[in-house]
C-alpha cells in the first residue's frame, strides 16, 4: 500500500488505456478496421457493422503490413531494408513509417511476439507513455500530482490519440513530444539554480528523446515536436541564458542518433513520386485541407458532427459514415480534424493561473498550433521556407499540439479556487459547448447540399444522438469541475487524490468507439512459384464509401507473402510509378489516393511479363490479349500465363533461367548458366550491388535487376543496403554512445 500511495498516478495512467483498448487486450483482436477489409474478395465477409473510413483502412493496409515485415526481419536477425512483396520490390526501412530501427519494434521482432499482439502492446505502451510524459510536464510547470494525472489521462485518451491509434507511427512519434518539452524544462530548472553547472546528462536525455521521436517514423509529427521544443526554448531564452545552446545540442544529437534511419529516408524521398516544387497553386490546395471553423463543433464532444463509425444507408446498397464533413470538404476526415478536448479540459482552462508566467509558453504553443491548423498565413512560412514541407500531409494535423497544450494547461488548473471561479468555469464551459455544437455547423452551408446529393436519408444525420451526447458532456463536465478544483496540492495521499479517477473515465468514455479492432484476414494461396508476381486488378478506391467489388486491397498480398505488382506507400519511387503507368497504359493511382498503385484491366501483358508477373487476378472476366489459362477460385478469375507460349518466349528472349539458393529480402543468391542476361524482375533501385562467383559485378542499367553473365554456371549474389545507412551508422553510433555512456561529465557554462 505504501508503494501504491507513492505511485498511484503512474499506475492510473498505465491502466487507463485499457479502457479503449479492452477488446484488443482482453479478446486478442487486432487493432484496425479488419471487418471493413474482410468484406472484399477473396474473403467476401459479411457487411461490416461500422462505417467506411478511408484513413483508418491504412491501419490494416499499411501499418499492420509494415510492422509484420519489420518484426519478421528482426526475428531473423536481419535489418529490414527491403520489401520484396509490393510495387515490384520497394524500400522498407527508407519509407520512414515502417519504423524499422525503432527500438521497441526491434525488441518485438527479436522476441518473436505475434504481430497483432505486438501492435496492441505498443499501442498500450505509447498511450501510457504519452500520458505519463504529459503528467511529468505538468509537474515540471508547477502543477499538482492530481493535475498531472488529469492532464495525462486527458491527452492519452483524447480523440486525436485514439483516432490515430491504428496508424501507429503517429501515436508512436507523438508520445515522445511531451517528454521532449519536459526535458527542455530540466535545463530551465538548472538555470533557476544559477550556480548549478549545465550537466551533459541533460543534453543526453533530450537527445535520446528526440532520437526516439524521429525513429518512431512519422517525420511530420517529429517536426511538430522539434518546433515545439525550439519555441519553448526561445520563450525561456532569457532564463536559460547559455543553456539554450544545450537544448540545441540535445536536438542536434538526437537527430544524429536517428541518422541510420533518417538518411535513407531523405535519400529515398529525393526520388519520391510526391516530391514537388512549392507553388502558389500548390499552397492553395495545401491549406484547403486545413481545419475549417465549422469543424470546431467537435471541440467539446467528438460526435457533434456525427459518429465516424456509425453507418447511414443512402440507397442502392451504399452506406456512408454519419460523420458528414467529408461531404462538405474534400479530404475531410475525423482523425485529421480531431480538435476535441472535452468538457473537463475546456472548463479547467478557465481555472488556469494565467498570472503565472510558466503557463505562457504552453499557451503560446497551443495558439500557434491552432492558427497553423486552420490554414492561416503562417503556413506560408513552412510551406515555402522549409524544404520538403510542401509534400507533407494536411496542416490540420498540427492540432495535436493544441490538444496537448490544452491538456497541460488544464492540469495546471487543478488547484484550490474560489466558488466564484468555479461558477465562472462551469458556466463558460456550458456556453461554449452550446455555441460550438449548435452555431458553428451553420458556418458551412454547403454541407446540406452535399448530403442531399447522396440521398435524402442522410439529411439530418447526427440529430438523434446529438442532444444526449451534448447533455451528458455538459453534466459530466459540470460535475467534474465542481469536484476537481477543490483537490489540494498536497504531497500526502488521501481520498481526494482519487476524485478525478471516476469522473475522468466517464468524461473520456466518449472516445471508446474510436478504435476499431477485429480478426486479421486469413492468408491467401499464391502462385506455385514463390518468386512469381501477381497482378491484382482493381479500378477504383472509395473515399466516403467503400469501393464496390474491390479485390484484395493493396499491400494485403504481403501478409500471405505473395509478390504483388502494385501496392500502397506514401513514399514510393517516381520511376516505379512511371513503370506501372506504362504497364497499365493509364494512371495507376485511383483518383481517391495518389499513393495507391493498382494493376488496371488495360495492363499490357508483355510488360507484365517483364515485371515478373505470372498470374493476373480479377473479380470479373477481362479480355486479355495472349494465351492464358483461366480458372476460378473463391470467386476470383485467375489468369495464368502459359509456361511455353510462343508469345511469352518472345517477350523473354535473351533471358536465362535462374535457381534461387537464398531469398531473404535483402539478399538474393541465384545460380544461372550463361552466356546471357540474368534478370530477376525486381526493381533496380539505388542500394543494390552484385557479385558473380564472389567477384564484384556491375548491375546493368535499367528498371529491373539484371546482369550479363559469361558462359558457364555461376552464382550471382544480389544484396541491398539502404543508401545512407552506412553513413548514418558512422554518425549515429558515436552520438548514441556519447549519450548513453558519457552522462557524468559536466559542461561548465561561462558566467555560472
Amino acid at each position: 500500500m505504501a508503494w501504491l500511495k507513492r505511485h498511484w498516478h503512474w499506475l492510473f495512467l498505465l491502466l487507463i488505456p485499457l479502457v479503449p483498448l479492452w477488446r484488443a487486450v482482453l479478446l486478442g483482436e487486432a487493432i484496425g478496421p479488419w471487418d471493413q477489409i474482410r468484406q472484399f474478395a477473396p474473403w467476401n465477409g459479411p457487411p461490416p457493422k461500422d462505417a467506411w473510413d478511408v484513413l483508418q483502412a491504412d491501419g490494416a493496409l499499411q501499418f499492420y503490413v509494415w510492422r509484420d515485415l519489420v518484426f519478421e526481419s528482426w526475428g531473423k536477425f536481419q535489418v529490414p531494408f527491403w520489401n520484396p512483396y509490393e510495387l515490384m520490390g520497394t524500400p522498407l526501412l527508407a519509407n520512414s513509417q515502417s519504423g524499422a530501427l525503432y527500438p521497441p519494434h526491434i525488441l518485438m521482432g527479436l522476441l518473436h511476439i505475434p504481430t497483432a499482439f505486438a501492435i496492441t502492446l505498443l499501442a498500450w505502451f505509447h498511450l501510457f507513455w504519452a500520458g505519463l510524459g504529459t503528467s511529468k510536464l505538468v509537474r515540471a510547470l508547477g502543477g499538482s500530482e492530481v493535475g498531472g494525472a488529469v492532464a495525462g489521462a486527458s491527452f492519452a485518451l483524447s480523440p486525436f490519440m485514439l483516432s490515430w491509434t491504428a496508424l501507429s507511427s503517429v501515436i508512436t512519434t507523438v508520445s515522445w513530444i511531451p517528454w521532449a518539452l519536459w526535458a527542455v524544462l530540466q535545463f530551465h530548472g538548472q538555470a533557476e539554480a544559477k550556480s548549478a553547472p549545465l550537466e551533459f546528462r541533460s543534453i543526453a536525455m533530450l537527445s535520446l528523446i528526440v532520437a526516439m521521436m524521429f525513429l518512431g517514423g512519422h517525420l511530420q509529427f517529429a517536426a511538430y515536436g522539434v518546433g515545439a521544443v525550439v519555441l519553448l526554448m526561445l520563450f525561456q531564452l532569457k532564463e536559460l541564458r547559455a543553456r539554450g545552446f544545450g537544448v540545441l545540442f540535445g536536438v542536434g544529437f538526437g537527430v544524429m542518433i536517428a541518422f541510420p534511419q533518417l538518411l535513407p529516408v531523405l535519400k529515398h524521398s529525393a526520388d519520391s513520386h510526391r516530391r514537388n516544387v512549392p507553388t502558389e497553386a500548390g499552397y492553395e490546395a495545401y491549406v484547403a485541407s486545413a481545419i475549417k471553423p465549422f469543424e470546431f463543433a467537435n471541440l467539446v464532444t467528438p460526435k457533434a458532427l456525427g459518429d465516424p463509425r456509425t453507418p447511414v444507408e443512402v440507397g442502392q446498397g451504399m452506406t456512408v459514415a454519419e460523420y458528414w464533413p467529408p461531404l462538405a470538404k474534400q479530404g475531410a476526415n475525423f482523425a485529421e480534424s480531431a480538435v476535441t478536448i472535452g468538457p473537463l479540459v475546456l472548463g479547467l482552462l478557465f481555472l488556469v493561473p494565467w498570472r503565472d508566467r510558466r503557463t505562457w509558453p504552453m499557451a503560446t504553443i497551443g495558439v500557434l498550433a491552432l492558427l497553423l491548423a486552420m490554414g492561416t498565413i503562417l503556413n506560408k512560412i513552412l510551406y515555402f521556407g522549409l524544404s520538403g514541407w510542401s509534400s507533407t500531409g494536411s496542416p490540420g494535423r498540427i492540432i495535436v499540439l493544441f490538444v496537448l497544450a490544452a491538456c497541460v494547461l488544464a492540469g495546471l488548473g487543478v488547484r484550490e479556487v474560489s466558488k466564484r471561479q468555479t461558477f465562472v468555469a462551469v458556466v463558460s464551459m456550458a456556453l461554449i459547448t452550446l455555441l460550438t455544437v449548435f452555431i458553428l455547423p451553420g458556418l458551412h452551408p454547403s454541407w446540406q447540399a452535399g448530403m442531399e446529393q447522396l440521398g435524402q436519408a442522410v439529411v439530418g444525420i447526427g440529430g438523434a444522438g446529438l442532444l444526449p451526447s451534448v447533455a451528458i458532456s455538459i453534466v459530466l463536465g459540470m460535475g467534474v469541475l465542481l469536484l476537481i478544483p477543490h483537490v489540494k496540492k498536497s504531497e500526502s495521499v488521501d481520498s481526494r487524490r482519487l476524485v478525478p479517477v471516476i469522473p475522468v473515465l466517464l468524461v473520456l468514455v466518449a472516445g471508446l468507439s474510436l478504435i476499431s479492432t477485429g480478426k486479421p484476414v486469413e492468408a491467401v494461396k499464391g502462385p506455385e512459384d514463390p518468386h512469381a508476381r501477381v497482378a491484382i486488378v482493381n479500378e477504383s478506391w472509395g473515399i466516403i464509401a467503400a469501393a464496390k467489388d474491390a479485390l484484395m486491397p493493396p499491400n494485403l498480398a504481403a501478409l500471405s507473402r505473395i509478390r504483388e505488382l502494385g501496392g500502397y506507400d506514401s513514399l514510393l519511387n517516381k520511376n516505379t510509378k512511371r513503370i506501372l503507368d506504362e504497364i497499365n497504359q493509364q494512371d495507376s493511382a485511383p483518383p481517391a489516393n495518389g499513393n495507391i498503385m493498382f494493376a488496371k484491366p488495360t495492363a499490357y501483358w508483355e510488360s507484365l511479363v517483364d515485371a515478373g508477373v505470372s498470374e493476373i487476378w480479377s473479380n470479373r472476366e477481362i479480355d486479355l490479349k495472349g494465351n492464358f489459362d483461366m480458372r476460378q477460385e473463391d470467386g476470383i478469375y485467375k489468369y495464368r500465363l502459359q509456361s511455353y507460349d510462343q508469345d511469352v518466349a518472345r517477350a523473354t528472349a535473351g533471358r536465362i533461367p535462374a535457381t534461387f539458393l537464398i531469398d531473404s529480402g535483402n539478399r538474393m543468391l541465384v545460380e544461372a548458366t550463361g552466356p546471357g542476361t540474368l534478370s530477376l524482375a525486381d526493381r533496380n533501385l539505388p542500394g543494390w550491388s552484385a557479385t558473380v562467383d564472389g567477384k564484384e559485378a556491375a548491375i546493368s542499367p535499367g528498371d529491373f535487376l539484371a546482369i550479363e553473365l559469361p558462359a558457364g554456371k555461376h552464382q550471382v549474389d544480389f544484396r541491398y543496403v539502404a543508401p545512407g545507412f552506412g553513413l548514418g551508422l558512422i554518425i549515429g553510433l558515436p552520438a548514441l554512445l556519447l549519450a548513453l555512456f558519457f552522462r557524468r561529465p559536466r559542461m561548465i557554462v561561462p558566467g555560472d
